[in-house]
């Protein structure tokens, strides 16, 4: 396991930013999640997002607190919402996200994300 809360293991300000701003699609008259996961897994992977950092077990102990309450993204620093980024998408195909992950979880996420452009 990293340590999670390394900041030379972020990624790159802009890969932040790109993904940060998909939370407009939340207020899309066309909102389509699946199409949105799609957009946020094509910035994780071919922005190498994380890829190389193990935070499996952070997600296993730490991530199901805030994927069962969306609501501490509120205050979740940056490197917790990276590490739940790149683990959701690095260990689960698109279908099994969006049948296991609310968009709510999503929308809390990039909101968070929003306050470290």
């Amino acid at each position: 396991m990293s340590n999670i809360h390394q900041l030379n293991n972020l990624p790159k300000q802009a890969t932040i930013n790109l993904i940060a701003s998909y939370k407009g699609d939340f207020e899309s008259d066309y909102f389509d999640y699946h199409q949105l996961l799609e957009k946020l897994q094509s910035v994780i992977l071919r922005g190498h997002f994380m890829d190389q950092e193990d935070n499996a077990a952070w997600m296993s102990h730490r991530g199901c607190d805030y994927l069962s309450n969306p609501k501490l993204f509120a205050h979740a620093p940056l490197t917790y919402l990276c590490a739940f980024l790149s683990e959701t998408f690095k260990k689960n195909s698109l279908n099994d996200i969006e049948k296991t992950v609310a968009p709510a979880v999503f929308n809390a996420v990039l909101t968070r994300l929003n306050d470290f452009k």
